[in-house]
């Protein structure tokens, strides 16, 4: 095959895609292969990362938009070591824990009527920063030398 695609896949099925922060996020990962796969490790993260995005305005008065992403959390579980992953593959459960809300990084705001003098200039002046927290669980099959199997879902987190 080309470069090692469909010589297996990893597939996943969370009971839910709707989390509170502190909940547990539970699944399943099933391990689907073609032939042997010799693998240093399955493991599966749950990661949360900041989207921030910064306005602003250039030296001639151009808008400008700048996007960054910042790790918030991370927490893994390694659901089977290294060796070699023979077919048809397997099937493996996983839990990761959220975090809670108040163990998270902030973004620094100006409360009170400071802060909604500061927002409307903001927006008058077509400068200022957003930010968007995503989270992922993922999965991965790390092949050395080789092209790893993987499976990611986006989850909600409120």
């Amino acid at each position: 095959m080309v470069f090692g695609f469909f010589e297996g896949k990893v597939e996943m099925t969370l009971g839910k895609t709707n989390f509170a922060f502190g909940e547990t996020v539970s699944g399943k990962v099933s391990l689907k292969l073609k032939k042997a796969k010799q693998a240093r490790q399955f493991k599966v993260t749950l990661l949360g990362v900041r989207e921030i995005t910064t306005y602003g305005r250039d030296s001639k008065g151009r808008s400008t938009r700048n996007k960054r992403n910042e790790t918030i959390y991370s927490t893994e579980a390694i659901l089977d070591g290294e060796k070699l992953y023979s077919p048809p593959g397997g099937e493996y459960e996983f839990s990761l824990q959220l975090p809670q809300k108040t163990a998270l990084p902030t973004q620094q705001k100006i409360e009170g009527a400071a802060g909604t003098a500061f927002t409307a200039f903001q927006m008058l002046s077509g400068t200022g920063m957003s930010s968007q927290d995503k989270w992922v669980v993922s999965a991965v099959l790390d092949i050395p030398k080789g092209i790893d199997m993987s499976k990611k879902l986006q989850i909600s987190v409120q």
